[in-house]
């Protein structure tokens, strides 16, 4: 398996859970790991971390298709059931591996007088479990990773958050702790920031304000809330440009550290991940579904490093297709089509080179293979480009005093660097987004924006243009959709939508309509794993129903 043997190569320890058949592999006990396990314990930790949420058998292959990124197959119109194995698989990832491998750091650095790592640790561990607490709401948090306790208690989400909070402090007062011994200092082992201290504080900062921003409707939970809110913004200390919190793979094949994703579409057989119709006509300014897009008439300069096209648009696909424009062929969520079934691994759009390390898009078409790419591309986890967009939702939202307007220049403007960034980081050859065209298409948004009839409207800019940004950052798109309803996505109960294209197989002009199956609810968090349901009598899903508000935060 990929994960495993990256992690050998990467010298990490593994740790598993009480259920498995192991625990670290250097030491006989995982809740008194060695100092000499320090440097190694880290290098895991972030890794699996990272990949708890990334794409190939965890959540990052399926959440993409509930926030219109992408549209899938196996769990089209909201289906990803508690029996799926990419969602119990990444319940497990996070707390068998990546939150056990937090806590061993955090152990190990205590233990030895080594606050840096300490801090390293609870802010690794804060990240986690704030993703486990978004996706699944009330879990195992206080009892969690209690050495004899097979069934923790579930905590309620708000406790979890305050407790997080709290602990980024901590983390935070760690690093910048000058009377720690600190005999061992992260450098190499630190696979996201080589050990800088400062880059570790920006992210804690930053992270802070997501679970701030995060929580603001209901922030009455939180302790301190205006005045946390208040010292962060003042202080503005947040992750800077090419500072992303990000685990970055490599092009190495043995063993293999691409992007998951580049090896599922580029070498696998048949594809899975469709370019969602929906952030297509809204990145292409079409309103042929999306009928109120905010941008109408205004073409995103990212799409050829989005999603790549196999054909050209006058040339014949591999079959019917269920929704098509020009060279752009996808399935629609929900479609009730026959021709949604058909395969179409040889001319349907594939992922490109920002997500995944996969191809640029040139215009000339050309088959997506292992050929083509080399899967060098970031597990995004908290981007720069985040922070002023959250800054503009605090100042549209009342809850911060700031110019909305220029946060969202910022926001785009950092959005688009870090595609350049991703982009020339797999392919020295491929061209930049220019900085004119990175001005005009700021300048049409912003234009957007000024005509907007009120702060809502304006709200809804800076989310979208978030949502865009967070392309393959799909907790992150999951949360901002429920927390304030944008992007509008397809409503439910939605019977018909449209292809700008007949659905033959020859290129022909439509409209065509396309049936649905009736729109679902949408779901406002995860069922909780068939697996983890049998293994612990505390979680439940009798009575839960995933179309209410189930977290603190989501009012």
């Amino acid at each position: 398996m990929k994960i495993r043997n990256l992690i050998y190569t990467l010298g990490a320890t593994l740790l598993l859970s009480s259920s498995c058949s192991g625990y670290l592999d250097i030491n006989d006990n995982p809740n008194k790991p060695t100092t000499a396990e320090l440097t190694k314990l880290l290098s895991g930790a972030e890794y699996d971390v990272a990949m708890s949420y990334a794409p190939g058998s965890y959540i990052g292959s399926l959440l993409p298709s509930y926030v219109f990124h992408l549209s899938s197959r196996e769990v089209d119109n909201y289906s990803i059931a508690p029996s799926a194995a990419n969602l119990g698989n990444t319940w497990q990832q996070a707390y068998a591996y990546g939150l056990k491998n937090t806590n061993a750091v955090i152990k190990a650095a205590e233990s030895s007088d080594n606050s840096i790592y300490a801090g390293i640790g609870k802010l690794l561990k804060a990240y986690s479990f704030a993703n486990v607490v978004d996706l699944w709401g009330d879990v195992p948090y206080t009892e969690f990773d209690i050495e004899g306790n097979y069934a923790p208690a579930l905590d309620p989400s708000k406790d979890i958050y305050n407790h997080l909070l709290a602990l980024i402090d901590e983390a935070i007062g760690d690093i910048n702790n000058t009377e720690s011994a600190n005999l061992t200092k992260p450098a190499s082992d630190d696979l996201i920031y080589k050990g800088d201290k400062n880059k570790w504080i920006r992210m804690g900062n930053t992270l802070k304000l997501k679970l701030l921003v995060q929580s603001r409707k209901a922030k009455s939970d939180i302790s301190g809330w205006n005045e946390k809110v208040s010292a962060l913004l003042t202080e503005n200390n947040f992750i800077k440009e090419n500072e992303d919190f990000e685990f970055k793979h490599t092009k190495k094949d043995n063993p293999d550290e691409r992007h998951q994703a580049y090896v599922d579409e580029y070498l696998g057989g048949q594809s899975t991940y469709y370019i969602s119709p929906w952030i297509y006509e809204t990145m292409s300014g079409m309103n042929l579904n999306v009928t109120d897009n905010p941008f109408t008439g205004v073409t995103d300069p990212r799409i050829p490093y989005y999603w790549v096209n196999q054909i050209t648009a006058d040339a014949k696909a591999q079959n019917p297709t269920d929704y098509r424009s020009g060279a752009f062929v996808s399935i629609f969520f929900g479609s009730n089509s026959s021709s949604a079934g058909f395969d179409q691994r040889s001319t349907s759009t594939y992922i490109g080179i920002y997500p995944c390390g996969g191809k640029y898009d040139d215009g000339k078409g050309g088959k997506c293979d292992k050929s083509v790419g080399n899967g060098v591309a970031p597990e995004k986890m908290l981007q720069a480009y985040s922070v002023p967009f959250m800054k503009a939702e605090l100042y549209l939202t009342g809850e911060a005093t700031g110019d909305a307007k220029t946060a969202l220049s910022n926001g785009i403007k950092l959005a688009l660097s870090h595609v350049n960034t991703v982009s020339k980081a797999s392919d020295a050859e491929v061209p930049l987004i220019a900085s004119s065209a990175i001005t005009a298409f700021v300048d049409k948004i912003v234009d957007r924006y000024n005509a907007a009839a009120n702060d809502e409207e304006r709200l809804r800019i800076v989310m979208t243009q978030k949502w865009i940004a967070n392309f393959f950052n799909p907790i992150e798109a999951y949360s901002d959709i429920r927390r304030t309803g944008y992007p509008k996505i397809l409503a439910q109960g939605t019977a018909n939508a449209k292809s700008p294209y007949k659905s033959s197989q020859t290129p022909e002009l439509g409209p065509s309509d396309i049936p649905l199956k009736g729109i679902n609810a949408f779901p406002r968090a995860m069922w909780y794993p068939t697996s983890e349901v049998t293994r612990n009598p505390n979680v439940k899903n009798e009575g839960r129903v995933l179309s209410t508000h189930i977290l603190f935060w989501d009012k």
